[in-house]
C-alpha cells in the first residue's frame, strides 16, 4: 500500500471517529467540522489534508496524471490525530499534579516563598486555608495592589502571607482571573477558556483542577496557559 492510499484510509479513519463525536449525519464531513473547534494552526492543517484527500480520490479518474505523493509527515499527523480522537485529553491529563505545586498558607513568610518563586521562574502561588482549600492567589499583582493601596505592607523577614489577606482573594486580583476545572473536563474546554477575554477585561491566569470542578474540593492540580501551548496538547 503506497502512501497515498495509506492517507485516504487514514482519513476516513479520522473522518469517521470526528462524525461520531460530533453526532453529525453520514454525509457529513466530520475533518470539516472538527476545523471550527481547534486552534488556527490545526484547522489550517485539516484544512490542507481535507484539500489533499479530494485531489487524491479526484486523480483516481482514468488517464488521469498522478501528480501528488503524499509525505510521510501528512500521514504521521493524520495518525496523530486519530490517536487523540481515540484517546482525548483531559484537563487532568495535562494539569501540573498537586506533588510539583508550589503552596503557600497564611502562615507562609513572604520572602523566602519570593525566593523559592524567582528560582522556580513562578509567578503565581495559589494559597490554602487550614482544610487545604484555595483561600486565594498570591502574584505580582498581590503585591501591586498592596502597594497602591492605603494601607501597604512593608516585606521584613517575619511578614507572613496573612498581612497580605485583603489582596488574596481570587475575586481581588486586578486584570487576573482564577477559574475550577473539573478533571475529566475536555481539553477543548480548557483551550476554550485560555483564549477568553471577560467583559471586564479580565483574562484567565489559572485553572484549579478538582474532582469535579467544585471551589470547596481540595486542588488535584493546577494549568497555566503554558501547560496547553505544547503541540502534543494544542493539536487535537
Amino acid at each position: 500500500m503506497d502512501n497515498n492510499e495509506t492517507f485516504e484510509r487514514l482519513y476516513n479513519e479520522l473522518d469517521e471517529l470526528l462524525r461520531n463525536k460530533y453526532h453529525l449525519d453520514m454525509n457529513a464531513s466530520g475533518v470539516y467540522f472538527h476545523e471550527s473547534n481547534v486552534d488556527p494552526q490545526t484547522a489550517g492543517n485539516l484544512h490542507v489534508l481535507r484539500e489533499l484527500r479530494n485531489y487524491i480520490v479526484h486523480e483516481k479518474r482514468p488517464n488521469t496524471l498522478n501528480a501528488c505523493t503524499v509525505t510521510n509527515d501528512s500521514i504521521l499527523y493524520l495518525q496523530k490525530m486519530i490517536d487523540k480522537v481515540k484517546k482525548p485529553k483531559r484537563a487532568i491529563d495535562v494539569c501540573v499534579p498537586k506533588e510539583q505545586v508550589l503552596f503557600a498558607t497564611l502562615t507562609t513568610t513572604i520572602q523566602p516563598l519570593m525566593a523559592k518563586m524567582l528560582e522556580r521562574n513562578i509567578s503565581h502561588v495559589p494559597v490554602l486555608d487550614a482544610n487545604g482549600l484555595v483561600y486565594g492567589v498570591f502574584s505580582g499583582a498581590t503585591m501591586f495592589a498592596c502597594i497602591a493601596s492605603q494601607d501597604a505592607i512593608t516585606v521584613q523577614k517575619t511578614t507572613i502571607m496573612k498581612q497580605f489577606n485583603d489582596f488574596l482573594p481570587i475575586q481581588k486580583h486586578i486584570g487576573e482571573r482564577y477559574w475550577f476545572i473539573a478533571k475529566n473536563a475536555p481539553i477543548e474546554e480548557v483551550i476554550a477558556l485560555f483564549g477568553k477575554t471577560m467583559k471586564d477585561g479580565k483574562k484567565l491566569k489559572m485553572l484549579f483542577v478538582t474532582e469535579n470542578g467544585k471551589s470547596e474540593e481540595r486542588i488535584l492540580g493546577l494549568i497555566t496557559p503554558w501547560n496547553i501551548l505544547d503541540d502534543d496538547v494544542v493539536a487535537m
